[in-house]
């Protein structure tokens, strides 16, 4: 098996299954008990987030955990305009923002908010003077995701952090993190940021855990209720074998996340050498430049054919890629690319593949053969 759809989800580290495990078996009281055993339970999390925070370089009291990305996205975006809608009703974000984000947005228009979606160039990039010519003295909040998660373009977040406190230093800034943790090298002490939000599964750490970051000076309401106060807005019993195997792989991210970037870069530059020597008709639509996409992602355009077919025919042989993100990849067209401005043929034929430690330039020279094969036979079948 080849698998190359590491954005969508990664395979858990071995030492990260272990700390679960172990957590399951030595540390399964519930931590908002008042005896020492969860005691000791609550300050394994505390420390948790201070790891956590250390490699995001944000104050540790401030991270909260979650059950992953959109649901970081939910409580943060819907928590944020909520307690603040009675004084300010504009919000911006982009045309290629995850769908917890996109969706949100598009929720509160319909609720009477008016929000700016942003234009981006044919690279995937933000408009920025749209930027600053959108922010007004009532905009509440501005949402950027820092990685596309079918291009890997890595948008700028200092210079859109300086347009916002330029323009409006009481408007708000958040940015979907997912995808851009363990694969850019963006700290957050460089620059004012509000909200963050980042999710285990793309880190080779379990599902169904991620964490938020908050600012102490944002105002912020709760959407769920309960009586569980030490984890701040999300109210819920917290997962503990699930938040230090999390935690385990930031732990070994903040140690080896260069080494692995240059592994996924060199891996990135390779299928894309190779797929251009190759294959006639593509179109690539990541950068391979490092400083501006994600060393694990690719995202290619093979003209003349349909991507879920192509899709299907490298499953046969256990080469798994995607035709996009993998929470909107059945749903037609991509968003991001027609944003991007591909033409038709360029959007039916787009695959993505995403890379992580575990793939070999043997697999990539496999896969090169079995994609060739796979191109041409489709289009012969036109």
């Amino acid at each position: 098996m080849i698998y190359l759809d590491n954005s969508a989800s990664t395979k858990p580290r071995k030492e990260v299954i272990d700390v679960l495990i172990q957590t399951m078996e030595e540390n399964y009281a519930n931590a908002d008990a008042i005896h020492s055993f969860s005691h000791n339970i609550l300050l394994k999390i505390k420390n948790a987030r201070k790891i956590i925070a250390n490699y995001l370089k944000v104050e540790a009291e401030r991270i909260y955990f979650t059950a992953g990305g959109g649901d970081g996205n939910n409580l943060l975006l819907q928590g944020i305009i909520n307690a603040n809608s009675r004084t300010k009703k504009h919000l911006i974000t982009t045309k290629i923002d995850h769908p917890s984000v996109y969706e949100v947005f598009r929720h509160y228009e319909t609720a009477g908010f008016e929000v700016d979606f942003l234009d981006v160039d044919r690279d995937g990039f933000v408009n920025l003077q749209q930027l600053q010519d959108a922010i007004r003295e009532d905009t509440l909040i501005v949402s950027v995701g820092a990685v596309n998660s079918e291009t890997g373009a890595i948008q700028d977040l200092e210079k859109i952090s300086k347009i916002i406190q330029a323009k409006n230093k009481d408007t708000y800034f958040h940015t979907d993190f997912v995808q851009g943790l363990g694969c850019t090298d963006i700290k957050f002490d460089k620059f004012p940021v509000d909200a963050i939000t980042i999710s285990g599964h793309k880190i080779h750490a379990p599902k169904g855990i991620g964490a938020i970051y908050i600012n102490k000076r944002v105002k912020i309401a709760n959407i769920i209720y309960g009586s569980n106060a030490e984890n701040g807005i999300v109210k819920r019993t917290m997962p503990t074998e699930l938040i230090l195997a999390f935690t385990k792989a930031v732990e070994i991210l903040s140690r080896e996340d260069k080494l692995e970037m240059e592994h996924s870069q060199k891996i990135k530059k390779l299928l894309a050498d190779r797929i251009c020597e190759e294959i006639n008709d593509i179109k690539l639509n990541s950068s391979l430049d490092p400083e501006k996409s994600s060393p694990k992602v690719l995202n290619i355009s093979f003209k003349g054919t349909k991507a879920e077919v192509l899709t299907h025919f490298l499953g046969m042989y256990q080469i798994y890629v995607s035709t996009g993100s993998a929470c909107s990849s059945k749903k037609g067209n991509s968003r991001i690319l027609e944003v991007m401005g591909l033409n038709q043929s360029e959007l039916d034929g787009a695959i993505r593949f995403s890379f992580s430690k575990d793939n070999t330039e043997k697999q990539i020279a496999e896969v090169v053969k079995i994609l060739k094969e796979s191109v041409e036979r489709i289009r012969k079948m036109r």
